[in-house]
């Protein structure tokens, strides 16, 4: 026997009897509920699920033509077949224009059987379909909804409400309790607020059973999904309280649930769960959306909970650079000044070269670490903002002379010549300090780099900007790497074989960008590489 809900408009109890009586001998077990009236078919349909409608063709104060109307009113996919005991031909076709699906004589009931047949397997096919396009627009959805915020409790909320009532009468999250232990509901989708607030009181008064055999408890516990046809012949129930539980299911009026488990990387992190009301139920084809839905859900909660630790990480990092930075700075400004100080007395006490010697080395290597230092504090201070610039007017052919002075010792050392442009005279308003660390970090690079080579410098204009480019032949930049050695801490070679702590090419940039101006590397023709500066002119000195 084919069991099936049908809704049957019939004023006559005996035709109404004769009708069932048929469609039992056919193969079916029809759950049939009989309408009068047009009020009573808007109520029955409001109510409940229906898989087929059969209508007399006139009753006595409305007719099958009615009856479509009200179908096409409520949008409900129900196919409808007239029955009469007197049915023109002409009468047959407006109705079948109308949308009924079929219509034949009562004295010709035989053909019914088969009419079921077909308009039952025609509204499976169509409700598959649409119901796959239901759930594909869902998951759609869903998928928007889980990456534009990684604020967790706003995400359930969203995702609860788009399940109702499409797929569900009502939908609700349960996450893990930190705190407490156990689950906690996190988001509650329902239309009828008044039940809403039923499920919400029910919840804090009776909370889920941590040793319950089913429920959200048990699913968070074993990873399993569940699905309940019927939770009123639910066996074990998922609070501590059965009776209270029972009552909580004829206060709501539930039927069926689906709890499918939000999988994360060391075990499930709360529960999904859907609920129909009345005759409504719930079976595979939603267990498996909602097991889609939990683990695209999930995977979100993951992603946002590895973000959130990844940026306390990275916070605690710089707090801790800057505390370091600051400490550092005091011990390395004293020990510059008695280095200096050794320095001066040197040449009026006539020490021997050596020593000389081993002391410019020493203020080189504290020079050196006074830059790292500053950099961290640059880097601090760009995570927390914007670097700040404090700008004067100066030369900049200039400045790059300064710079390459300061590292004429350093450049000795590596057997390298530097090498600056004829200069003209490039005037501009920069901030001169930050200036002054990016062309020192590019002429620091290049030494680096490029040991026993020449390093050109090249001061010059670039339509309104002017322009600065370092070139070493040293071991290049290969190309899938020239962007990632100006991010922080990046670098295209191990930082065993060549020391820093990677940020000066980040802040050189950074500092360019704070300009108004960029800062890009390209890989040489032939072997080294070139990286170029540039900083906008002031709008009289572009004209």
């Amino acid at each position: 026997m084919t069991p099936f809900r049908l809704l049957l408009v019939e004023d006559s109890a005996n035709d109404a009897a004769l009708v069932t009586a048929e469609l039992v001998q056919a193969g079916y077990q029809p759950t049939t509920r009989r309408v009068e009236s047009l009020e009573s078919l808007r109520e029955a349909l409001a109510s409940d699920a229906w898989d087929l409608v059969l209508c007399d063709y006139r009753l006595p104060r409305f007719s099958a033509l009615d009856v479509l109307a009200v179908l096409q009113e409520v949008g409900r996919d129900v196919p409808l077949i007239v029955l009469s005991s007197l049915l023109s031909e002409e009468q047959a076709v407006t109705l079948m224009k109308a949308g009924a699906r079929d219509c034949f004589s009562k004295d010709r009931l035989a053909r019914l059987g088969p009419a079921v047949a077909r308009e039952l397997e025609e509204t499976r096919v169509r409700r598959e379909r649409a119901r796959a396009e239901v759930d594909r627009e869902i998951l759609a959805r869903a998928s928007e909804m889980l990456t534009a915020s990684l604020e967790q409790e706003a995400r359930l909320d969203q995702l609860v409400q788009l399940l109702v009532p499409k797929v569900a009468d009502w939908s609700a999250f349960f996450v893990q309790d930190l705190e407490r232990g156990g689950l906690r509901m996190a988001a509650l989708a329902h239309p009828d607020p008044a039940r809403r607030t039923l499920a919400m009181q029910l919840n804090q008064r009776h909370p889920l059973d941590p040793q319950a055999a089913g429920g959200p408890v048990s699913v968070l516990r074993t990873g399993l999904p569940e699905l309940v046809p019927d939770v009123r012949q639910r066996p074990h129930a998922p609070v501590a309280d059965a009776a209270a539980y029972l009552r909580g299911v004829e206060a709501l009026g539930l039927r069926s649930v689906v709890n499918a488990p939000l999988p994360g990387r060391e075990g499930a992190l709360g529960v999904l769960s859907l609920g129909t009301l009345g005759e409504r139920t719930l079976g595979p084809v939603d267990l498996a959306l909602a097991q889609e839905l939990a683990r695209r859900a999930g995977l979100a909660m993951e992603n946002a909970r590895l973000f959130q630790e990844a940026r306390e990480a990275v916070r605690l990092r710089d707090e801790f650079l800057t505390v370091a930075a600051h400490e550092l700075r005091t011990p390395l400004t004293t020990l510059r000044l008695q280095l200096g100080t050794l320095l001066q007395r040197s040449e009026s006490h006539h020490l021997e070269p050596e020593v000389v010697t081993r002391l410019e080395r020493s203020v080189r290597q504290v020079r050196r670490l006074g830059t790292l230092v500053e950099g961290l504090l640059d880097v601090s201070q760009l995570s927390s903002g914007e670097l700040s610039l404090m700008p004067e007017r100066f030369d900049l052919e200039e400045l790059v002379a300064e710079v390459l002075e300061r590292y004429q010792a350093e450049a000795r050392a590596a057997g390298c010549e530097l090498r600056q442009s004829a200069r003209q005279g490039l005037w501009g308003t920069w901030d001169r300090l930050r200036v002054d660390q990016a062309v020192a970090a590019l002429i620091s690079n290049a030494l680096k780099f490029g040991p026993g080579r020449p390093v050109e410098v090249d001061v010059g204009r670039a339509g309104g900007f002017a322009r600065i480019q370092v070139r070493d032949r040293g071991i290049g930049v290969p190309v899938d790497q020239v962007e990632r050695i100006f991010e922080r801490f990046g670098r295209a070679v191990s930082s065993h074989s060549y020391g820093g702590l990677g940020l000066g090419l980040y802040l050189t940039r950074r500092a360019a960008e704070a300009h108004g101006g960029r800062a890009w590397a390209e890989p040489g023709q032939a072997e080294g590489a070139r990286f170029t500066l540039e900083l906008p002119l002031e709008k009289e000195t572009r004209d």
